[in-house]
């Protein structure tokens, strides 16, 4: 059995990125079996000046009957520096996806999501649209998908509450330019109905290179700008990260 070990992780990072949650990379890529599911539990402590400490659980399940598909995923972090309190992060979301006609889908979805550091105390996000897969073959694969949602937000540090009717919108491509290549991206732009300026934009995209029989290397930039970011929370949000790897 192959066994994938990064041996170099290094990360560029300013404020943590979820304002848009990537539904698209979460999506499970197996179609025929009725009942899938995954989990992963991630611990680092890290100690130098201060001791930090992170905790992380994500999975999900995923069910398919005939033209009918539904599937959860979840994700939670705990992190704590020295006597500094919790600070948490994550999301749920469910959806349920009916296959219509040819590449076409129906797809309704709703989501609870909360980040502390960019001080979401609670975002709930119920919507309903189309999804369309344009192409799906080894080389490319490419979906783009268009919902309405409504969405309300909580800030209790500013004791501010937000009721909005949003479009969410992406595309999503992945090229596999050589055996050994492959690069992943997707597009989100999520305005306020009745008022573009107030919008959200997301861009995530990824290198896997596959350098030698033994070595790989994977880089990921993802991007967020958010026009109606808490008070004192930063419009842009970026994380760039980059992970060499041994293989055998």
């Amino acid at each position: 059995m192959k066994c994938l070990v990064a041996v170099l992780l290094s990360c560029l990072s300013l404020t943590s990125v979820a304002q848009v949650v990537n539904i698209e990379n979460k999506r499970f890529d197996n179609d025929t079996a009725r009942w899938s599911a995954q989990a992963g539990f991630r611990f680092n402590v890290v100690e130098n000046t201060q001791r930090s400490l992170d905790l992380g659980l994500n999975g999900g399940v995923q069910f398919i009957h005939d033209i009918h598909r539904v599937f959860l995923v979840t994700d939670f972090t705990l992190n704590k520096v020295e006597r500094n309190d919790f600070t948490n992060t994550g999301f749920q979301h469910v959806r349920y996806q009916r296959q219509w006609r040819g590449p076409f889908s129906w797809e309704g979805y709703t989501q609870m999501q909360y980040n502390k550091p960019l001080r979401i105390d609670l975002r709930w996000v119920t919507g309903a649209g189309m999804r369309a897969v344009v192409r799906n073959a080894d080389d490319l694969r490419l979906a783009l998908g268009s919902s309405v949602m409504y969405e309300h937000e909580v800030d209790r540090v500013n004791e501010l509450r937000y009721n909005d009717i949003r479009s969410s919108n992406y595309v999503s491509a992945a090229w596999k330019l050589e055996p050994h290549v492959q690069v992943t991206t997707i597009f989100y732009y999520q305005p306020l109905i009745g008022d573009a300026s107030d919008h959200r934009m997301a861009v995530e995209a990824q290198l896997r290179l596959r350098v030698t029989r033994r070595f790989a290397f994977d880089s990921r930039m993802n991007l967020q700008k958010d026009t109606k970011m808490a008070p004192g929370v930063p419009e842009l949000n970026y994380r760039w990260s980059n992970v060499f790897s041994f293989v055998w």
